[in-house]
């Protein structure tokens, strides 16, 4: 624990198979004295990735302020057991808001209750509300109000990525009658249960007295949803903040309402104005606490300086196994893009293999050093650290091998990580955008589209029409074009530079890192998309398809078909795992047992949905 305590703590807590964490005032007399506690409802799916920084802060808010908060994950969301597939998730979902209720209560002693919530979830705090009873106050912001509307924005959503360079090169959904984005999907009875919801048309009472209503613009529906609440004889206030367009935006730049969140803590009663936000201390559970699932159990874990990660540990460990450390992909917290870190850290424990997902700080759950800390410095200066400090946490458990798994930045994490700890063995990264964190912070906010989709728009005729039409832009394609060009002289040139003047280069350092790792026997695997920009990245140093880079020992480069970068698509989800599953089993040497002969053909089929694989070295 940090010698001085800050004015708020955040602790894990575990109830009826659900994660979440409770926030409360650091002084104990103000524990003691806190008499109103409210439950966060968490939005779904992709709202509840870019909201997640937000909701923290809305939590410690709440705390700094006297009033003890809970946020926590539905049931098959985020670190809660379960998966979306489950029937009557919707049902599930109200059950452990009322479950959260009572271990609030329980855990803070509140008499009083308030349900926020946020997109879905403040639908669903609004039904939950009137199961609970007794619930004085309720925030509801850009409130879901029908089930069908929603539906159909999942569905925009969806064909609105699918127009993107990423999205057109991915592999469909399955025709399974689910729908959803961005890798979260809605599936059987709990679609049918959604799209019968309409707040504005249930319920013979008021869910609260009191009820506030926030929304990005002046929303009708909104409105209608006021004056029905007020029949029915709650107080019901609507307020309208534009800054929460910036809340639900790519992780990586999604920004803190603060200024709707601080009307809600006067709407609340608990203050004006708030000081600037001071981050809490990330303290260790209680007690000790498990997730049981099939094949074994997680457990949340606090180490370091307020490093948290969740540790899945299988019911029946091989002797042998690596352990694998799951990385940050950009701004998304511990569980992953389409939930991919909690998906594989499940299939691993299935197969006898331990896992531990992070964060590092300053993203997720993790402790926040500087609150003005941008993306590109917490990756720059910490991420490795941060990833060090994991992988000796694991060996402390009696893991002698770590393998580490990253996607995207998580990717370049991994490689910084297995060239600077003894006891990584081997690394695999996905879509890897560079190998050095670049020096121009505005080059890793902007991911730039990929020199091979240029050539193949070149030979669209629509494309053209579009660049003459000016509904393309010229001068920033050119841009791009141009500086992938200076690029690559510049590292044709690095060679002779540093050989006769003696002085080190960034593309130098590039094959310096590829080097130390062939010399530190690590199994590299590299797996990009065909269409992935980071095969230009991997081509301007190490020539097509990284012919170079696979001369070295021990290192392999995979390129496949249709496979998006952030594999929001199930297929490219689930050929990811295959080959992470094979990497381990081949080249770790890992004791697992091998796939039957049906699995088999399974993962074959797979393979041959999503496209076509090239193995490189």
């Amino acid at each position: 624990m940090p010698a001085m305590m800050r004015p708020h703590t955040m602790q894990p807590v575990v109830f009826d198979g659900c994660f979440g964490w409770l926030h409360e005032p650091a002084d104990a007399s103000a524990r003691q004295s806190a008499r109103v506690g409210v439950v966060l409802c968490s939005p779904f799916g992709y709202d509840a990735l870019c909201a997640h920084r937000g909701w923290r802060e809305l939590a410690e808010a709440l705390a700094l302020c006297g009033m003890p908060a809970l946020r926590f994950d539905y049931p098959g969301t985020g670190d809660s057991i379960g998966v979306e597939q489950d029937p009557d998730r919707l049902g599930a979902w109200l059950a452990s808001i009322e479950a959260a209720a009572a271990r609030l209560r329980a855990a803070t002693g509140v008499q009083r209750l308030v349900l926020c919530g946020l997109r879905l979830g403040a639908a669903l705090a609004a039904l939950a509300a009137q199961r609970i009873g007794g619930v004085e106050q309720i925030v509801l912001i850009a409130p879901v109000i029908s089930g069908r509307a929603y539906i159909r924005e999942l569905e925009l959503q969806h064909q609105t990525w699918l127009t993107t360079p990423d999205g057109m090169d991915s592999v469909r959904e399955s025709d399974d009658g689910s729908i959803g984005a961005y890798g979260f999907r809605l599936y059987g009875d709990t679609l049918e249960r959604l799209r019968a919801l309409d707040l504005a048309l249930g319920g013979e009472r008021a869910p609260a007295p009191r009820i506030l209503l926030q929304d990005v613009y002046d929303n009708p529906r909104v409105e209608r949803l006021a004056a029905r609440y007020r029949q029915l004889g709650a107080h019901a206030e609507v307020q309208t903040f534009a800054s929460y367009n910036r809340l639900l935006v790519d992780p990586r730049f999604s920004t803190t309402p603060r200024d709707a969140f601080d009307s809600v803590l006067t709407w609340l009663g608990v203050r004006a104005t708030r000081p600037p936000p001071v981050p809490g201390d990330v303290l260790p559970a209680r007690a000790p606490l498990q997730l049981p699932f099939a094949d074994g159990h997680g457990v949340p874990v606090v180490f370091g300086d307020g490093l948290f990660g969740m540790s899945c540990r299988p019911r029946r460990a091989l002797d042998d196994a690596p352990a694998v450390l799951l990385l940050n992909t950009g701004g998304v917290h511990h569980v992953g893009d389409g939930r991919l870190s909690v998906r594989l850290a499940l299939r691993l424990a299935s197969l006898g293999v331990p896992t531990l997902r992070i964060d590092i700080g300053g993203l997720g759950d993790s402790r926040v050093r500087d609150p003005s800390l941008t993306f590109d410095e917490i990756y720059a200066r910490h991420a490795a650290d941060d990833t060090l400090v994991a992988v000796d946490w694991l060996v402390a458990q009696g893991h002698s091998r770590v393998v580490v798994f990253g996607v995207c930045t998580g990717a370049y994490v991994s490689l910084q990580t297995a060239l600077a700890h003894p006891n990584v063995v081997g690394c695999m990264g996905v879509n890897l955008p560079y190998f050095l964190w670049p020096q121009t912070p505005s080059d890793s906010r902007v991911r730039h589209t990929p020199m091979r989709a240029y050539s193949r728009s070149m030979r669209s005729l629509a494309k053209w029409r579009r660049l003459l039409t000016g509904k393309s832009d010229a001068g920033t394609i050119a841009s791009h074009v141009a500086s992938r060009i200076g690029q690559r002289l510049a590292v044709a040139l690095a060679a002779p530079f540093e050989r006769i003047f003696g002085l080190r280069t960034q593309a130098g350092a590039v094959r310096r890192l590829a080097a130390g790792l062939a010399r530190k026997n690590v199994q590299t695997a590299l797996v990009y998309g065909a269409m992935d920009a980071g095969l230009d990245e991997l081509g301007l140093h190490f020539g097509p398809h990284g012919s170079e880079l696979t001369k070295l020992a021990r290192t392999s480069v995979t390129i496949i078909d249709r496979l998006d970068h952030a594999l929001f698509s199930t297929a490219a989800r689930d050929a990811t795992m295959n080959l992470f599953e094979q990497f381990l089993r081949e080249r770790i040497q890992a004791p697992m047992p091998m796939p039957l002969q049906e699995e088999t053909r399974t993962l074959d089929a797979m393979t041959a949905r999503i496209g076509k694989t090239e193995q490189v070295g």
